[in-house]
């Protein structure tokens, strides 16, 4: 199929795309990357009047670090980002698992990021991590949190009228370790499981572990784990896999069972956190 008609501008600034966007509210779209938006319009599933290409607005392609931050523009691309490496560990441990090689060289993050795919790599990794993106619009700018943006499959808390400028995350301390697992059918599908992990171990204690979880629910699952202080051991591993287990309520779909899905979910996070918690050179173990 073809798209439905629709206008296109291209602005070179960002005040001239944002009064672009105030004129035409939810009648218009952003292209950045194009790799979720172009295929939507193909089919009609989206019709836009409007499309809003940003690729020549200057401070979007942008990759900046300050005050233990990485901050990175609307259009910087998945492919330049994972060559770069980020100082953000669960990103760069997820960001190969993202789409094939084609697709990175176009698809940006915060693309996906808006895209709001629960069984996306990148939206759980903002929720992991403790992430944000930073939104503007002609009338003023705020910062969403991970944790508030996510409402339903496609579904985010932004306004018609608002462009996310740039993702953030929180960039690694030296004491930071992380994993990202997933299954899935083939190289390059949305995994029928994504799990990553953040954990702060000093000494041999956890003093502060982050779990997430894609594929589960209708928006990425934030695993509650509590309070964990204690000894980094496969001990504690499982006890939050088992933990995860209980409290996640997945769905049949065409591609798998809710009850498939449940033992993905206990494996992967038992093993992401065996990966990050053993000590340095011991080998993890494939246990059920």
């Amino acid at each position: 199929m073809k798209p439905a008609p629709f206008d296109y501008a291209r602005p070179s600034t960002l005040d001239e795309a944002l009064g672009l966007l105030a004129g035409h509210g939810a009648s218009a779209r952003v292209l950045a990357g194009g790799q979720s938006l172009l295929p939507q319009m193909a089919l009609r599933q989206v019709r836009p009047r409007l499309l809003v290409d940003v690729n020549r607005v200057p401070e979007l392609g942008t990759r900046t670090t300050a005050d233990g931050e990485l901050r990175l523009g609307a259009t910087v691309r998945q492919a330049a980002a994972l060559r770069a490496g980020s100082g953000a560990g669960l990103l760069d441990a997820a960001l190969p698992w993202v789409g094939n090689p084609g697709t990175r060289s176009r698809g940006t993050l915060v693309g996906s990021l808006c895209a709001a795919d629960p069984a996306a790599e990148l939206p759980t990794v903002l929720l992991a991590t403790g992430g944000s993106l930073e939104v503007r619009s002609a009338a003023g700018s705020r910062t969403v949190a991970a944790a508030e943006l996510y409402r339903g499959p496609g579904r985010t808390a932004l306004a018609p009228d608002e462009l996310v400028v740039a993702a953030t995350f929180p960039l690694d301390a030296a004491d930071t370790r992380s994993a990202w697992l997933e299954f899935g059918h083939r190289p390059g599908d949305l995994p029928l499981v994504g799990v990553g992990v953040v954990a702060q171990v000093r000494d041999g204690l956890v003093d502060g572990v982050r779990v997430a979880c894609a594929g589960v629910h209708d928006v990425p699952w934030s695993v509650p784990v509590g309070d964990l202080p204690g000894a980094a051991d496969r001990g504690l591993a499982r006890e939050v896999a088992e933990a995860a287990a209980r409290e996640c309520s997945p769905a049949d779909d065409h591609r798998t069972t809710a009850a498939h899905r449940r033992v993905l979910v206990r494996t992967l996070v038992r093993r992401a956190l065996e990966q990050v918690l053993r000590p340095d050179g011991e080998e993890a173990t494939d246990a059920a």
